[in-house]
């Protein structure tokens, strides 16, 4: 059974020390030497004047505050937290504003007419930070090795390439077994590890056990220096980094226990950024002197995950649509909204949230919260309390009973008495369950044993992660829900692969409405993505990401003189 395949509790946010820059300090000329005796009087020459001392400008460090840094600093086994992976590695192609692409380490790119064979330009005397080149050729055997050995939250991703080669020192060439519809989106996600690191490891077992920091080795803008686990982490800027040396010397990211400390520490600047501000902090924060808050629109969802696998623990009647139905008309978005975000977010339908522009199925009309509704829809199929006890029962005289599990948060909590409280209102009644995520983790990928679950997803900039989340074959990987419908994978092995915008779009569409009838999921809130930092130190940050802590972001990022 391979490593821990979830943690989507991302939140990373930074603390830190302060560097300290010395000044160099020039020494005086000596005085020129007496003249001879017999030498004829001179007017003396003044002496050489004392050189002023070269002014070394303070390292720039930028402290980030945390609640969670990372799984450790072995790429190979990370399933979260991509951002701050993105600050130590380049991928082949990057991300601009939300839903574009720029240039990575590969300069330009293009397909052959039937999109199976892809050439990319990968950039000229680019090197890893140990030093080691990262030609072509390193790119396709480092892609190779993902492949079969390293990253199985990721080399799902490439199923359909059938060969990666180099051509010479700067071309790769990829051929696929289909067309692809998304490769600059597959080439996003292509982190690059060097051989010099990883070359003498080839199974998975070994690769997953390396977690000395040496395994962070990339040719990104950042390199990892050092990391206390729980503690901090801290990234120096790479000298040599092939766009330049980012203008913000070192980052540090600094672990708290709690999100109010955290917030706390950013006011008193022991920190100079928070990645995800909690709704509670935002008037507070904005309230502040010296304290920027970016309030964006973003594609995570809150969603309610209804088990749905075949060999899972959840009673029988959990798998009728129309107890799903009733459930779903018995929740309300706009209090959880209220409680969860304090409003900042939007009551949810589809999986793909707005911010994906027409990915986004607008034709799906959301089930409104209306109880009597729910009640009506099980009365008509024929589910009664028979013994008055205020829970309705199944054909075979069980209760409508089950267990709603959600992670150990105080806002959790209040989130799960919301929907506890509305699901009885329409007879079906909850033991709600909050646990530790690790167990969390266990419960719902590794054993399926469960219920009703609530957590959150961070989504992605192409819809091909929200539709892998409910493939058959991603059960005991991405699929938390344990849905397998052979209609939907043949409707996504069809999106794959065809190039048409518009009709790849359509058959997105359809995918998001069979989802939402079949109600794997009950989404709940798209989820604003909420920032912050030290205004009178930083300037630059660029919220057309909808993420300010991006890759692309930080690097625009400066000092304020």
């Amino acid at each position: 059974m391979k490593t821990n395949l979830w943690k989507l509790l991302t939140a990373v946010v930074v603390l830190g020390m302060l560097a300290a820059g010395l000044a160099a300090c020039g020494t005086p000329a000596p005085p020129p030497p007496p003249p001879p005796e017999e030498a004829p009087t001179a007017t003396p020459p003044p002496p050489a004047p004392t050189p002023t001392p070269t002014e070394v400008p303070e390292p720039v460090t930028m402290r980030i505050g945390t609640t969670w840094i990372w799984e450790g600093p072995n790429v190979g086994t990370a399933v979260s937290n991509w951002a701050l992976w993105r600050l130590i590695f380049d991928s082949v192609v990057e991300t601009g504003a939300l839903g574009t692409y720029v240039p990575g380490l590969a300069e330009s790119w293009s397909g052959s007419e039937d999109a199976t064979v892809w050439t990319f330009k990968i950039r000229d005397g680019v090197t890893f930070q140990d030093g080691t080149p990262c030609t072509a050729e390193d790119v396709a055997w480092s892609l190779n090795w993902m492949i079969t050995v390293g990253n199985d939250s990721l080399s799902y991703m490439w199923w359909m390439f059938d060969e990666v080669v180099a051509l010479d020192d700067t071309t790769l060439q990829i051929t696929t077994s289909q067309p692809v519809s998304y490769m600059e989106y597959l080439m996003f996600w292509a982190f690059i590890v060097p051989r010099s690191v990883w070359g003498e490891i080839d199974n998975y077992d070994d690769m997953a056990d390396f977690q000395e920091l040496v395994a962070a080795t990339a040719s990104g803008p950042y390199k990892a220096t050092e990391w206390v686990a729980d503690e901090y982490l801290i990234l120096d800027a790479n000298e040599d980094y092939w766009g330049g040396k980012p203008a913000i010397d070192q980052i540090i990211f600094q672990q708290y226990a709690t999100e109010d400390a955290m917030v706390q520490a950013l006011l008193a600047g022991e920190i100079d950024f928070i990645d995800v501000v909690p709704a509670t902090a935002v008037q507070t924060l904005e309230d502040a002197e010296n304290v920027k808050v970016e309030i964006m629109e973003g594609i995570a969802v809150d969603e309610l995950t209804i088990n749905s696998y075949e060999g899972g623990t959840q009673p029988a009647s959990l798998g009728d649509p129309v107890v799903r139905l009733a459930m779903e008309y018995a929740i309300d978005r706009e209090q959880i909204n209220e409680v969860a975000h304090l409003g900042y977010g939007t009551p949810a339908t589809a999986m793909i949230a707005p911010a994906l522009g027409d990915w986004h199925n607008s034709d799906i009309e959301a089930i409104p919260f209306d109880t009597i509704e729910g009640n009506r829809v099980l009365d008509d199929a024929g589910y009664v309390d028979s013994d008055g006890d205020g829970v309705r029962e199944w054909t075979d005289g069980s209760p409508l009973h089950y267990r709603l599990m959600s992670d150990d948060a105080a806002t959790s909590a209040r989130m799960m008495e919301i929907i506890a409280a509305g699901l009885e209102e329409v007879g079906i009644s909850t033991e709600l369950i909050a646990v530790d995520y690790d167990s969390q983790l266990n419960q719902v990928f590794w054993l399926y044993d469960f219920d009703l679950n609530y957590w959150w997803w961070g989504m992605d900039i192409d819809p091909d992660f929200a539709m892998v989340i409910f493939k058959c074959d991603q059960i005991w990987y991405w699929n938390d829900s344990g849905y397998c419908n052979e209609t939907f994978d043949e409707l996504y092995v069809q999106e794959s692969a065809e190039m048409d915008h518009d009709t790849r779009r359509g058959t997105v569409w359809d995918m998001q409405e069979m989802v939402f009838n079949d109600r794997p999921w009950i989404t709940l809130i798209y989820r604003p993505t909420i920032s912050a930092y030290r205004s009178d130190r930083f300037t630059g940050f660029n919220p057309e990401a909808k993420y300010l802590y991006g890759k692309w972001s930080v690097l625009q990022a400066e000092p304020v003189r």
